[in-house]
């Protein structure tokens, strides 16, 4: 760590675990950067939980470790006094059990020091892996409420609970006053009202173990949260309708860009304003990130991530890969500079035909919407299969059906849609094998087809460029719902189709 940060720690009735993660704890601030500092809040024990705290700070002279007391309100009243309580430049907190270990909490910790964003643990992404899953019951429940939320409050975040979550000062002071809650449903309520300020969330994968002390109990407080998500959803409006009008929305189609040409123009500045926020740019992340574990679900997730023509980063930055192990090759280097700065993202300037990448050091290349822009795509296949390590994938998206075509394929720079055939000839061309293909965004063929069979002219052309609340929740429960399908029932038909394959051997 190069900064201080301040580890917030929420305890109740503690008294056993306290004895055996407390030192730990102390070990890991103790070697942290001046004016760091290690937080236990006390949310009104009954036990002996304050006093077995005392001891630990009696036992640690000169070490940064205080104790905040509280009457029992909730543990997210407990986070939000601790959070509230530092100076610290940065803040994080996490579950006493350690159910995120340290080391997987400093990279939590390193992703928001990299951007300003809400950096989240999240146990359901590509590179994560859980070591000691929870009980079948427990599970199914978590997922249930997962998509509850997904579909109203915090769409496209995938693991809103992981009990891990850091970011600057800055964004707790903007983030805290606008909650409210005191259970376990304040997790939910912190990233929904990031999102309606226009903060984002940087889900990162992290190592995770179920401890069967868990306080959470699945009923009570199950439906407890359940019950919190009409509250966040009217507040997060709230707080929404009180921020600057929305930035002009970029029009949902293919942002990959080479170099210099389409993107170079408003263009890059419509995708820097909202390759995070639109919900075409969420549903296409989620569909890559969904695909990527579905097809590699048995092997390593720790190698790099490699995303050629990757525009301003916004989907990089979502397709749920460990932020240290990501690199964006973009062409344009107002891009590059908004990946870097923004979204905090290694990034270098470089066509995606000639990557300044050793030979075999990534273990995922991702051409996302990219070669539908190029002449000819073998060259740009070709050098993916050189960057890629011994056992990479190579994904790819593309816009489909031949059918569709229209004005605005000519404006975003379009030389050509694919088929599934015409995508397969050009991958085995390049030495590929595709492992996975199907089509996504399968509810958006009838609407994109209409809207440009029926626009008279103009900006209306290039797609669904229009946006709202209810558009955007709508599109992300559909997402949601063609997530379940992928890598298990090839889907028809789709405006964009993704595949994930592998080099030949």
């Amino acid at each position: 760590m190069t900064t201080d940060v301040a580890l917030v720690v929420p305890v109740f009735d503690e008294d056993e675990r306290l004895a055996e993660y407390g030192e730990t704890l102390v070990a890991f601030i103790a070697c942290q950067p001046a004016g760091s500092e290690l937080v236990f809040v006390d949310d009104g024990s009954s036990d002996g939980t304050a006093a077995a705290v005392e001891a630990l700070i009696a036992a640690s002279p000169g070490l940064p470790v205080r104790l905040l007391r509280r009457q029992h309100q909730g543990k997210g009243g407990a986070v939000a006094a601790g959070l509230a309580s530092t100076t610290a430049s940065y803040a994080a907190f996490c579950d006493l059990d350690l159910s995120t270990p340290l080391e997987q909490l400093e990279r939590i910790i390193a992703a928001a020091t990299r951007a300003p964003v809400l950096a989240v643990g999240s146990r359901d992404l590509s590179g994560s892996r859980v070591t000691r899953p929870e009980g079948r019951v427990r599970e199914a429940l978590g997922r249930t409420y997962n998509r509850l939320l997904q579909a109203t409050i915090t769409p496209g975040i995938v693991d809103t609970q992981c009990g891990a979550k850091a970011a600057s000062a800055a964004v707790w002071r903007a983030v805290l006053p606008h909650c409210r809650e005191r259970g376990f449903a304040w997790d939910a309520e912190a990233i929904a009202v990031a999102g309606a300020l226009g903060i984002g969330v940087q889900e990162v994968p992290v190592e995770w173990r179920h401890d069967e002390r868990s306080k959470v109990n699945v009923v009570r407080d199950g439906t407890a949260m359940v019950w919190a998500t009409a509250r966040i959803w009217r507040r997060a409006r709230h707080v929404r309708a009180g921020q600057l009008p929305s930035r002009t929305p970029v029009a949902a189609a293919s942002p990959g860009t080479t170099g210099a040409g389409v993107f170079d123009g408003d263009n890059a500045a419509l995708l820097m304003a909202t390759d995070r926020d639109h919900w075409w740019f969420r549903s296409k992340a989620a569909f890559v990130a969904t695909a990527l574990r579905r097809a590699t679900a048995s092997e390593s997730t720790d190698g790099w991530l490699v995303d050629a023509g990757a525009g301003a980063g916004g989907v990089t930055a979502m397709l749920g890969w460990a932020p240290d192990r990501v690199v964006v090759a973009e062409g344009s280097h107002r891009l590059v500079a908004q990946a870097h700065r923004h979204h905090g993202l290694p990034a270098v300037q470089a066509g995606v035909d000639h990557l300044p990448l050793a030979t075999g050091t990534a273990e995922v290349v991702c051409l996302l919407d990219v070669i539908e822009h190029l002449a000819g795509s073998v060259p740009a296949l070709v050098e993916a299969r050189r960057v890629l390590a011994d056992g990479g994938h190579l994904v790819v998206n593309v816009p489909a059906h031949r059918w569709l075509w229209s004005a605005a394929d000519e404006a975003l720079g379009h030389v050509r849609r694919y088929n599934r055939r015409t995508l397969r000839a050009e991958l085995v061309a390049a030495g590929f094998e595709p492992l996975l293909m199907t089509h996504v965004f399968s509810w958006l063929v009838g609407p994109v087809w209409l809207k440009r069979r029926l626009a008279s002219g103009g900006d209306a052309e290039l797609g669904l460029d229009q946006t709202s609340f209810l558009i955007d929740r709508a599109a992300m429960v559909l997402t949601l719902l063609e997530r379940l399908l992928i890598g298990r029932v090839p889907l028809p038909f789709g405006t964009s189709l993704l595949c994930v394959a592998v080099p030949r051997r």
